[in-house]
């Protein structure tokens, strides 16, 4: 092999080995946003129970910085039961951003801001802020909930806040990579 072939071969090779890598690192942070917050969005927007109690780990702990308490799984989820059972409860619609993400092979850290929002009953669309962090563990290759806090911040966390974090599609903003 001539060395201008060679050389040649040398940038196919690095540029394959590049695409195919940075193709898994998309696809990691895909799956991880998946079953994390996608799965928590649409069993918010649909009342999903089931949906909902799926994406946490049976030894989630609940931490609420506003409410001042830790709850354990159960109990953090038979409140999600039984309001999402009530006739009345309006439908919410939550999304989220992100400030930092750190990962292992099994575990993720995310902090971020999320915006939940309902229409009242006068028609009017209404919405709520907050910070999170959540600590997510690799459970039968599905992504779920280890740890969650969450926080307003005493009521400093607003639109502003949530359009400063970075969408979900842009990892290379929020991730840092620690393996």
């Amino acid at each position: 092999m001539s060395s201008k072939n060679y050389s040649l071969f040398l940038v196919i090779a690095f540029l394959i080995i590049v695409f195919q890598s940075y193709g898994q690192e998309e696809l990691f942070h895909q799956k991880i946003n998946q079953d994390m917050y996608g799965n928590f969005s649409e069993a918010f927007k649909n009342l999903d129970y089931s949906l909902f109690a799926s994406i946490h780990s049976k030894e989630m702990i609940r931490i609420s910085g506003s409410g001042g308490e830790i709850k354990k799984v159960q109990d953090y989820l038979n409140g999600y039961k039984k309001r999402w059972k009530n006739p009345k409860t309006t439908v919410s619609i939550i999304n989220f951003r992100l400030l930092e993400r750190i990962t292992s092979d099994t575990l993720v850290s995310d902090r971020g801001i999320y915006r939940a929002s309902y229409t009242n009953d006068k028609n009017e669309k209404k919405f709520f802020y907050g910070k999170f962090h959540v600590l997510l563990r690799l459970e039968n290759n599905t992504w779920k909930i280890l740890i969650d806090y969450d926080s307003d911040e005493k009521g400093t966390i607003n639109q502003q806040s949530y359009d400063a974090a970075f969408s979900l599609s842009n990892y290379k903003k929020y991730w840092e990579n620690k393996n």
